[in-house]
């Protein structure tokens, strides 16, 4: 009776401990199931936030990038059109034969080059297709003439006498294409070609500058 109850003891005890080993290593396996979802979606989140990162990133950069080049590239053409738009530029005011010397300026003859010359308020308006001379006005010593729809085609300017010689005038406007050169009946001319346009310089029987002619 007491060997029955022992042997009965003792396979209830190895029952119980086969039963709690069964348990423990199903709750280890339970934890480290949970230890690798808990990875793996740590994991995940972290490729997650890095590629949400770097394409919010890149596309902030792009976007920086594009304002950027934008930008710059509208300055370029605002900065390109404002230099078309300066050319030069000479206005004369008063009596042309007190200064003999204005007409060997530089800005003077880029200016001539250019069509954009102006003598007592008045300049040669180039795209006038009429060149027929329909009225004149003198103003101080210039000579303004104008066609029948009151558009400026020619001004001619008096100079200094004896003040510029004609060596002198062809250096200072040799950056302009002279186009002719002949005699007067009193002298001698040169031609020069302009943009739209062109003038005549005129010299006396001595090589001095006495007039120009623009149109």
């Amino acid at each position: 009776m007491n060997n029955k109850l022992l042997l009965f003891s003792s396979s209830a005890i190895a029952t119980g401990l086969l039963l709690g080993a069964s348990s423990t290593a199903q709750a280890n396996e339970g934890m480290n199931m949970n230890q690798d979802m808990q990875a793996d979606m740590n994991q995940n989140d972290m490729n997650m936030n890095h590629d949400m990162n770097g394409n919010m990133n890149q596309n902030d950069m792009g976007t920086n990038h594009d304002m950027k080049g934008n930008m710059n590239q509208n300055d370029m053409g605002m900065d390109h059109m404002a230099q078309e738009t300066m050319m030069p530029y000479y206005n004369y005011n008063g009596y042309t034969t007190y200064d003999g010397q204005f007409t060997q300026d530089y800005n003077f003859v880029r200016a001539l080059k250019y069509d954009n010359v102006m003598i007592d308020g008045y300049k040669v308006n180039t795209a006038a297709s009429d060149k027929t001379v329909d009225s004149s006005k003198k103003v101080d010593s210039t000579m303004v003439d104008m066609n029948k729809d009151g558009q400026v085609v020619h001004i001619t300017f008096d100079t200094k006498p004896n003040t510029v010689s004609k060596d002198m005038f062809k250096k200072a406007h040799m950056s302009n294409h002279m186009t002719d050169e002949g005699k007067t009946d009193n002298g001698s001319y040169m031609a020069y070609e302009t943009n739209n346009g062109m003038y005549k310089a005129f010299f006396d029987d001595q090589g001095y500058l006495m007039k120009v002619m623009i149109s």
